[in-house]
């Protein structure tokens, strides 16, 4: 079990690692760019007559500055207790459902990096004149002293939203475990973080919709890579073979 657990965490881990060091392979400083996708965002969403962000956040705001506040920590926080709160009981309870989205979150990782790349996109927070209140640098939650690291998240990174994303793959986990209370819970969280990251002006109302259809493209993605899992396995155990078999007759022979 320690093992297994072992193997999960450095899995996980470098893949995280290696998404978080996506971004210095795209333009560092994007913000002219990021900007004005952001202001083409807010046309399209005046269109379509979604663009509430001002709205949702003004409301909240007015009921409690508390509640504000505290959604705020569970865009900072809650994803990352959630995400691995799942991932454990599944690794437990479910391993196969485990698996399946274990490496749905991958995908979706790879996914985004690539849009990211491609579509830098600036949060409501950091659009000016748009009239939003930057509530996580306002209770001191953004890393800003630290974004020049290697490390550093991703400041144009809005859409598709991640924290929707994997909001809903948290909800597709407690499905899975298939107890009334956990599909209470996860839709429940979903909703939550739908609000959450709307509220706190880190992403746009169509941010949320490319999240989810991000989440359903990797799911697809998923269930197709276990389709092939074994034929996969097996043309790479044979591409890996001459590098491990036995050693040839001349290695044989030098020896």
């Amino acid at each position: 079990m320690l093992r297994a657990i072992t193997r999960e965490l450095a899995i996980v881990g470098v893949a995280y690692l290696v998404f978080a060091l996506a971004k210095n392979l795209t333009d560092p400083s994007p913000v002219l760019k990021a900007v004005s996708n952001g202001w083409g965002v807010i046309r399209l969403e005046t269109a379509l007559a979604i663009n509430q962000e001002s709205f949702i956040q003004q409301i909240i705001g007015r009921l409690s500055l508390g509640l504000l506040i505290a959604l705020t920590y569970f865009y900072a926080i809650g994803m990352w207790l959630a995400l691995l709160g799942t991932a454990a009981v599944l690794f437990i309870k479910n391993r196969a459902a485990y698996f399946e989205l274990r490496r749905t979150f991958m995908v979706t990782m790879f996914l985004a990096a690539i849009i990211f790349a491609i579509y830098p996109l600036a949060p409501p927070r950091f659009m000016p004149g748009f009239g939003m209140t930057d509530t996580v640098t306002l209770i001191g939650l953004d890393p800003a002293p630290y974004q020049d690291s290697a490390l550093s998240y991703n400041r144009f990174a809005a859409m598709p939203s991640l924290h929707y994303a994997w909001a809903l793959l948290v909800m597709v986990g407690a499905f899975k475990l298939g107890w009334n209370w956990a599909k209470v819970a996860g839709f429940v969280f979903q909703s939550l973080m739908f609000v959450a990251i709307i509220a706190t002006a880190n992403h746009y109302v169509l941010d949320a919709f490319a999240g989810a259809a991000l989440l359903l493209v990797a799911i697809l993605i998923t269930k197709q890579w276990m389709r092939y899992d074994s034929d996969i396995g097996q043309w790479t155990s044979n591409r890996l073979a001459p590098l491990f078999g036995p050693k040839p007759a001349w290695r044989q022979r030098i020896s």
